[in-house]
């Protein structure tokens, strides 16, 4: 139990820590992929919205955790972009995403999985390795008006609200 508080602790710590590693690309067209699955709607409403990691389908060793964060370039209201991180320290964390121009995009997730493993060493001790996995996916949405509510926001608006709820970070 003990190493497992102290891997979550580092993987806190880690998950801020940006590293540069090579990307494995994919195309994402029904939101089915191996490693992970996607609720996100391919009607979007202008401004914000809500999307999220549904699944993680990796299998894990006893000596092993992970944690799961999204980054997506982001639109702002006055047409600048910015670079949003998404994670809560679970394997499916909610994210946003903002468009302020209507019509078709195409908006690109990079999902990045930090891979923790460890392995006791002589005297007590314990190493951690840690091991950064970058996913690419894109997926094509429309960007309807400003009057446009969209349904799925609200539902995993309401899902965030209970789940922080009941588990609160």
């Amino acid at each position: 139990m003990r190493n497992l508080r102290i891997t979550l602790i580092f993987s806190i710590i880690i998950l801020t820590i940006s590293c540069k590693n090579k990307e494995v690309k994919s195309e994402n067209k029904n939101s089915n992929i191996g490693q992970f699955r996607f609720i996100i709607s391919d009607t979007l409403a202008y401004g914000k919205n809500l999307a999220r990691i549904s699944e993680y389908n990796r299998k894990l060793k006893e000596n092993e955790s992970s944690v799961i964060a999204v980054i997506i370039e982001n639109e702002l209201e006055d047409g600048s972009t910015k670079i949003d991180t998404f994670s809560d320290g679970l394997k499916t964390p909610f994210f946003g995403i903002s468009k302020y121009q209507t019509g078709k995009h195409k908006i690109e997730i990079k999902v990045e999985e930090k891979m923790m493993r460890t392995k006791k060493l002589p005297n007590d001790s314990l190493s951690l390795e840690i091991k950064d996995i970058y996913y690419t996916y894109k997926f094509h949405v429309f960007i309807k008006d400003k009057v446009y509510i969209s349904e799925l926001n609200e539902i995993l608006s309401k899902q965030m609200d209970i789940e922080y709820n009941e588990n609160p970070i």
